[in-house]
Parts: C-alpha cells; structure tokens; sequence
C-alpha cells in the first residue's frame, strides 16, 4: 500500500455502506457497497481503540458523509473487507 492511501467509508442508508480505497484524492479500488455493521466490527477488531473511536464518530455523524481512516495495518483491513485495486 502506499503511503498516503485510506480507506474511505459512506453510509448510504442506515443499514449499507460503500467503502474504497483513496490515494491523492483518486479511488484505488472500485466501490463496494456492504451491510453497515460488516465495516464497524472488522474495524472495532483490527484497528487501535482510538483509531476506532475517531472513525466511528465521523463514519456515523450523518448518512452520506465520507469517514476515512488511514492505520498502519490498512492492508490488512483492505482484505478483510475484500477491496482490490
């Protein structure tokens, strides 16, 4: 992964999401829409408790708004939420 690269996350609906990669303001990976619940619980169990916290604040502040995170184990989360470049 390259530096500068986050995952993207924007509730369209409060039960689905589409998540994706972004470096340099451009998507990486195609958008994959999901089960809401699915990007919260990888992201409770792999990233850092204040990572987590700032994220989930920001990913549930209001429908439609993009959250991003960038963790150093960001590769990890990519598989686990079946995002490919």
């Amino acid at each position: 992964m390259t530096e500068g690269t986050k995952l993207c996350a924007q509730q369209i609906n409060h039960g689905q999401s589409e998540i994706w990669l972004e470096a340099d303001g451009k998507e990486i990976t195609p958008k994959r829409k999901l089960a809401s619940n699915e990007v919260v619980n990888a992201l409770r169990r792999l990233c850092a408790p204040e990572a987590f916290q700032i994220f989930n604040a920001d990913y549930h502040r209001a429908v439609g708004n993009i959250a991003s995170l960038n963790v150093p184990n960001l590769e990890v989360i990519a598989v686990e939420l079946k995002l490919k470049p």
